[in-house]
């Protein structure tokens, strides 16, 4: 069954296909929340909040092909809220980080540390252009669809992007 056919059922009320619909999406949305966030729990946390506002708003799209875009969107938006969310808490004197971390994650997430560092420090257009395109191989043309925007602009973004992180990481 294609995508499209899959959100058509979807729409009408056939949780199975919208279930399929989460399978095919899974990995890349969960790589996505993990750049964000650098944290397994942090990343199911949002992944189910994108899962929950799919699911109850799955009627409201308007062209059943750009399924897979609309999901995003709705990860991007959940991502940037949780962040937002993190640094008034954060403000507030409570650090998340610490809390309820492992030794075992922090070794892990040492080795990437680095360029997840670099890629925090971008700007919020920039970095939502390298995650999509680096570490969810998106095409440029996929990008622009998502972020509702011209392809020049979402060229213009990885190349900046790009420049900074090198200078960034001293590459």
């Amino acid at each position: 069954m294609s995508i499209e056919e899959l959100v058509k059922s979807a729409k009408s009320g056939d949780d199975n296909a919208f279930c399929e619909l989460m399978k095919v999406n899974k990995d890349t949305l969960y790589k996505t929340a993990y750049v964000y966030t650098k944290n397994k729990h942090d990343s199911l946390e949002i992944l189910d909040q994108t899962v929950y506002k799919a699911y109850i708003s799955i009627k409201n799209i308007k062209e059943d092909k750009y399924f897979n875009t609309w999901l995003m969107r709705i990860l991007i938006n959940n991502c940037i809220n949780y962040l937002n969310h993190k640094k008034r808490l954060s403000f507030f004197g409570i650090n998340l980080d610490t809390l309820g971390k492992k030794d075992k994650d922090t070794t892990d997430l040492e080795d990437k540390l680095d360029l997840y560092k670099a890629i925090d420090k971008l700007e919020e257009k920039l970095k939502i252009v390298i995650i999509l395109r680096y570490f969810n191989d998106l095409t440029v043309l996929q990008i622009a669809n998502i972020l509702e925007c011209p392809i020049g602009t979402v060229k213009t973004h990885i190349h900046k992007a790009v420049k900074k992180l090198k200078i960034e990481m001293g590459v």
